[in-house]
C-alpha cells in the first residue's frame, strides 16, 4: 500500500485491545466523512474483555462471550489482521506480516497510535517458563480449566492421599486483581466440582495465593484488603504474604524462605511487562521498557506518534502514571481520538486528565470488595456491583444478553465439570509473540 496517490490523512492504530479499539470507535464518531481514514492492526480479530477472563476460565461465563469481535465493534474503521514487523519513522510506514506468516503489507501513516497492550512479567525464576501457567489470554483460561478437570480425574483414580493433595493444590502467584480473582474463582470451581468425584474429598483441594507485599490488592485501601484476605482464608484458601516463589519444579514450588509447596500447577499473575513490539520501534522508553509520553498522549519528541494503554507511560497533572487498567485504557483511547481530531483540524491537543472512578475485585463465592466513586463496598454488594458494572460496559446488546444469561444459568444450575477439549494439556509459558498474546 506504499506509493499511494492522493488520499485523506491516515490514522494507523497498532493494537486492538481496550485502548486501540475504543480509540478507533471514538474516531468514527468524531471524524467527518472523508476527513481521515482509520486503520486498526491486530494479530487477532477480537479483543478480550479481561475483567471477565477468570470467570470464562472457570465456567461462570461461556469463554467466547468474554471476547469481542473487532469487526462487529467498529463500523467504518478498516481492520487489518496481522503482526507488526517494524515501524519506519522516517518514511512514516508500518510493515505488517499477514496471517500466512509470509506476505507483508506496507502502510503509510500520518498519525500512528501505539496501543500494543502488555504481556505477563516473567522474572528469572528457575522452572517458571517450563512448568508455569499464566492468565493473559482466552487460550490460557481454557487451558487452565481443562487442566483442572484432568487433575480432578487423575486424583479421583489415585489411592495415595498425598498424591491427590499435590495434584489438586493450585498456587497463584501475585495478589493483584487478576491473581485474587483467579484464586477465588478457581477455588469455587474446584470445590463445587467435588460432588462428581466420590474418591476426592474437600481436604484434598487447596488454592494458595502468594504475594510478595505485606497485603493483597494493594490498589485498594487497607480495610478492603484486610476484608478480602480474611474472606479468602475463612473459605479455606491459603494466603502467603511477604514471600514469593523462587523456583518451580514439576511437582513442587519453592518459596523465598525455602518452604516447599507440593503442587503441579503454578499460575503466575505477578505483574505485566511491555509488549515485545516496543523493542522493535524507535521510541523513547523508561528503564522498564515502557513508552514515554507527553501529557497529551504523544510519544515524547514526536508530532505524529501517540501511545496509550499498558505499554505507555501516560501521566496525570502531578506526574504520576495512570494505572494499567481497562478503565484507564478506554478513557485514554477516547481522549486520544479527540486530540487527533483537534490536530487534524489545526487545533492544539489537550492534556489527558482522568479521575480514578474506583476499583473492584470479585473474590468468588458471590463476594467481592470495591471502592466506587469514593464509596466502599464489601461482600455481596461489591460482587453485585462487579457484575453490574461489567455487564453495562460489555459492548453490544446481544453480548450483554448472552453474558446475563450465562450468569443467570450459573446461579440456578451447577457448573459442568467437563473439559472443552480445545487445547492440548501442556506445561510451560509460551513465548508471547508465538502464542499471540501481545495485541499486535
Amino acid at each position: 500500500m506504499s506509493g499511494e496517490g492522493h488520499r485523506p490523512p491516515r490514522i494507523v492504530i497498532v493494537g486492538g485491545g481496550f485502548g486501540g479499539a475504543y480509540c478507533a470507535q471514538a474516531l468514527e464518531r468524531k471524524l467527518r466523512p472523508g476527513e481521515a481514514e482509520v486503520v486498526l492492526i491486530d494479530r487477532n480479530n477480537y479483543f478480550i474483555f479481561y475483567p471477565l477472563l477468570a470467570e470464562a476460565g472457570t465456567g461462570s461465563l461461556e469463554p467466547r462471550h468474554a471476547v469481542v469481535s473487532i469487526r462487529a465493534f467498529l463500523d467504518r474503521t478498516r481492520f487489518l489482521m496481522g503482526r507488526v514487523r517494524s515501524v519506519d519513522r522516517g518514511t512514516r510506514t508500518v510493515v505488517v506480516e499477514l496471517p500466512d506468516g509470509e506476505t507483508t503489507r506496507t502502510l503509510e501513516y500520518d498519525h500512528l497510535v501505539l496501543s500494543p497492550g502488555s504481556v505477563t512479567k516473567l522474572p528469572d525464576v528457575p522452572g517458571l517458563r517450563e512448568h508455569g501457567f499464566e492468565m493473559k489470554s482466552l487460550d490460557d483460561a481454557v487451558t487452565l480449566r481443562d487442566r483442572c478437570i484432568r487433575l480432578l480425574e487423575q486424583a479421583d483414580g489415585s489411592e495415595d492421599a498425598a498424591d491427590r493433595r499435590r495434584l489438586l493444590h493450585f498456587v497463584v502467584v501475585g495478589a493483584n486483581f487478576t491473581g485474587v480473582e483467579v484464586a477465588g474463582e478457581l477455588h469455587v470451581f474446584l470445590t463445587r466440582a467435588l460432588k462428581h468425584y466420590s474418591h476426592v474429598g474437600k481436604d484434598d483441594v487447596a488454592v494458595t495465593l502468594v504475594e510478595l507485599a505485606d497485603r493483597i490488592l494493594p490498589a485498594l485501601e487497607e480495610d478492603l484488603s484486610a476484608y478480602a484476605t480474611e474472606n479468602l482464608r475463612r473459605r479455606g484458601l491459603g494466603v502467603e504474604l511477604g514471600t514469593s516463589v523462587s523456583r518451580v519444579e514439576p511437582k513442587r514450588a519453592i518459596l523465598f524462605d525455602h518452604r516447599e509447596l507440593a503442587t503441579e500447577t503454578v499460575i503466575w499473575c505477578a505483574g505485566i511487562a511491555p509488549s515485545p513490539l516496543v523493542e522493535r520501534i524507535d521510541v523513547p522508553t523508561d528503564e522498564r521498557g515502557y513508552i514515554l509520553c507527553e501529557r497529551d498522549l504523544r510519544v515524547r519528541g514526536a508530532n505524529d506518534m501517540w501511545a496509550i494503554g499498558d505499554s505507555a507511560v501516560n501521566v496525570d497533572a502531578a506526574g504520576e502514571p495512570y494505572p494499567a487498567t481497562a478503565q484507564h485504557a478506554t478513557r485514554q483511547g477516547a481522549h486520544l481520538a479527540k486530540n487527533i481530531v483537534r490536530v487534524l483540524r489545526g487545533e492544539a491537543a489537550e492534556p489527558c486528565d482522568l479521575d480514578n472512578l474506583g476499583a473492584i475485585a470479585a473474590l468468588g463465592c458471590r463476594t467481592g470488595v470495591a471502592k466506587i466513586l469514593g464509596v466502599k463496598l464489601s461482600g455481596f454488594p461489591a460482587w453485585f456491583m462487579f457484575r453490574t458494572v461489567y455487564l453495562l460496559k460489555m459492548p453490544g446488546l446481544a453480548r450483554k444478553v448472552r453474558v446475563a444469561l450465562d450468569w443467570t444459568i450459573d446461579l440456578l444450575f451447577p457448573k459442568d465439570a467437563v473439559q472443552l477439549g480445545l487445547t492440548k494439556d501442556r506445561r510451560g509459558i509460551r513465548d508471547a509473540e508465538s502464542a499471540g498474546r501481545s495485541s499486535p
